[in-house]
């Protein structure tokens, strides 16, 4: 399993990182697939959406995704509001009184891939790149802290294997990566930066839990197999979709990418 995740990383992420090199449209059209892909896995967790309406909603998704992509913001956020509007709507003109995850995967999915999109388009690669050196050493940096230094349980409930210690030693890792990625932009180190990464690690690592949460409740072990060594989309992409929108509101409020932060 360790080898093939190895294997999997090896060829796929020089891939991933190439399409952010080049940006419109290579990125913008990988994104909208991978919101398709992970649509399509959160939508069979809970087995009761049925292949109609998977379509519709994948359809929807990858749809709202490309307006972004080709049109605007504004046509990718009335497309998806429609979307997810006609879920709930779909719902309870058949009578379901539970929350389907039907109901809930136009926002899940859409709007951080949307706000990916957003930071492409305003901060360009760098940004893309500063914000995945955040996400991954936060990943990487928790998993080696776990396992090196063990102790108390993060959420022993949800995620049995995180600790307290692997969490601050993402943490530590996610501000050296994205310091590093900054620096070798722009020679320099800017302090505030630091706190922003701190937040998005945070938020990164509350995703992964909530996608946990999410698998036990639907009692599944990872989301899909599309990614030898690595489960399903959803699994990889969990503290990046959680920590995009925060990063998007980022650069909406203090105007741009990173490098004008």
């Amino acid at each position: 399993m360790f080898w093939t995740r190895v294997a999997s990383g090896v060829v796929l992420a020089p891939l991933f990182l190439a399409l952010v090199y080049w940006e419109r449209p290579y990125f913008h059209l990988m994104m909208t697939a991978i919101a398709g892909l992970i649509a399509w896995e959160f939508l069979r967790m809970d087995g009761k959406v049925g292949p109609k309406r998977q379509a519709l909603t994948i359809g929807g998704i990858v749809v709202a995704a490309l307006a972004m992509t080709f049109v605007s913001a504004t046509a990718a956020l009335v497309i998806g509001a429609a979307v997810g509007v006609a879920a709930i709507v779909a719902d309870k003109l058949a009578g379901r009184r539970e929350r389907h995850t039907a109901q809930i995967a136009v926002p899940y999915v859409l709007l951080p891939a949307i706000s990916l999109l957003y930071m492409m388009d305003v901060g360009g690669s760098e940004s893309i790149f500063w914000l995945l050196a955040v996400i991954w050493a936060t990943d990487i940096g928790a998993y080696v802290c776990g396992r090196l230094i063990g102790g108390p349980k993060l959420a022993p409930s949800v995620s049995p294997k995180k600790t307290w210690s692997g969490a601050v030693g993402g943490l530590i890792w996610a501000v050296i990566a994205s310091s590093g990625v900054y620096w070798a932009y722009h020679g320099i180190f800017l302090p505030h930066l630091a706190a922003i990464t701190i937040l998005l690690s945070i938020i990164s690592q509350a995703g992964d839990l909530f996608e946990s949460a999410l698998k036990r409740r639907y009692d599944v072990k990872d989301s899909g197999a599309l990614i030898p060594g690595h489960g399903g989309f959803m699994d990889r992409f969990d503290g990046l979709w959680a920590a995009a929108p925060f990063a998007a509101l980022f650069c909406a409020i203090l105007g741009g990418g990173v490098q004008h932060w």
